[in-house]
């Protein structure tokens, strides 16, 4: 009979999260001017609990520990550690590996571990990725289910003017505040007694939260003199012509390579129409609600009326193959053509590789404009050759077509 595998013991140095807390954590606290509320929560807390917040930057578990007074154990994207050195170094404050998009129990297991016999916190952003427009995301379902189990007491933090201090689609700070608030969102005794659609429930409206419309930072000026400097990233299809990836920017505007359409952003990042006679929009929000929906009537149309016609395309772009945190090998590099039916990769030496949208799962962006994909137990990395290519563009669009694809044919077709 063979042995039960043993569970591994996830380590979190304490004086490596002191070193990087008065370090790291005390350059991060003066150059976002984050402000803390609530910390009196923090004096009748003690381990083991779980810290649940909304997710607006890659700054947000370092802004949250920073104000922590033991480590956490956060749950992070396995591609944080394709990496030798980052792997070393995640590893050294405890980082939960999770695939991103898809379930892995593994990561339940650890984070069991850790609360239960190692008595530790555990940090979860429940949305699963980072917010495009400063608004919450639709939650993980299975969230409230892993908090009904673990009965421990829930730390919520909402960080306030995060999106607008460090978007996702920028690699450029802007000077303005970041508050953190902390609070208390369940006690041990309310996960027991509660089902898990009123701990859901409660989930949801405790870490629903936009910058935009939020009385403590809406009115507030984040500035940069590249303020608008890739936001094509995130808002890819011009409202003007309707036309894909046509998008670029420079220091604090937005303009149309093929229209000439041109919009200004200012510092509260409300968007002013210079040059746009067809259509435009005043706010992040509204644009990108007009383009979802465009999106989403484009793949149901091209799917009924155009099946063997390319929908998107990307030249110059580097394919890569591996399996959660192992490291990334080349496949091929070539054009990206996206049709109703599937994604294919023409190489340069005149290969066509295929994937059917059927098979495709876990289709997400990574960081900023990295586009990844499983295929079966095989993962997927698109790289752009350009940080004006948006990978959103191809996610939303292919996500699109799966949902269509779904509606025409059955779950069975």
């Amino acid at each position: 009979m063979q042995k039960a595998k043993q569970r591994r013991h996830i380590t979190n140095l304490k004086w490596f999260n002191r070193l990087l807390k008065w370090t790291y954590g005390y350059w991060l606290r003066r150059v976002y001017q984050i402000e803390a509320r609530g910390l009196e929560t923090l004096q009748t807390l003690r381990p083991p609990y779980v810290i649940v917040a909304n997710h607006v930057a890659t700054r947000d578990p370092f802004w949250i520990s920073s104000f922590l007074p033991q480590p956490v154990y956060w749950v992070g994207s396995d591609s944080n550690m394709r990496s030798s050195i980052m792997r070393w170094l995640l590893k050294l404050v405890g980082t939960i590996p999770k695939a991103k998009v898809i379930p892995d129990i593994e990561t339940v297991n650890d984070i069991v571990q850790v609360i239960r016999k190692q008595q530790g916190i555990v940090g979860l952003f429940p949305e699963g990725a980072q917010t495009w427009n400063g608004g919450t995301l639709p939650l993980v379902p299975s969230t409230a289910k892993l908090l009904k189990l673990l009965k421990v007491p829930v730390l919520r933090v909402i960080i306030r003017g995060g999106y607008f201090a460090l978007p996702r689609w920028t690699w450029k700070r802007r000077k303005g505040p970041v508050v953190l608030e902390f609070s208390l969102l369940f006690s041990p005794e309310e996960l027991k007694n509660k089902p898990v659609d009123e701990i859901e429930r409660t989930l949801t409206t405790g870490l629903s939260h936009n910058d935009f419309t939020d009385p403590v930072v809406k009115d507030r000026a984040y500035r940069s003199s590249r303020r608008a400097e890739h936001l094509e990233l995130s808002l890819y299809l011009c409202p003007n012509c309707e036309t894909f990836g046509s998008l670029r920017s420079l220091k604090t505007q937005l303009f149309c390579n093929t229209c000439g359409a041109l919009w200004r952003v200012d510092p509260f990042y409300r968007l002013h129409t210079i040059s746009a006679p067809c259509r435009s929009f005043s706010s992040i929000g509204q644009w990108e609600a007009w383009q979802y929906g465009t999106v989403v009537t484009t793949a149901e149309r091209v799917l009924r009326e155009s099946p063997n016609h390319p929908v998107i395309s990307d030249a110059g772009v580097l394919l890569l193959q591996g399996h959660k945190a192992n490291p990334l090998r080349r496949i091929r590099t070539g054009t990206l053509v996206l049709f109703p039916d599937r994604l294919e990769l023409a190489t340069l030496s005149g290969e066509r590789l295929a994937f059917p949208l059927k098979s495709l799962e876990g289709i997400t962006v990574l960081k900023r404009h990295l586009l990844e994909f499983y295929q079966g137990r095989n993962l997927y990395q698109v790289r752009f050759p350009f940080r004006y290519m948006s990978a959103r563009k191809w996610t939303d669009m292919m996500l699109a077509l799966q949902d269509a694809i779904l509606r025409a044919t059955g779950p069975q077709g």
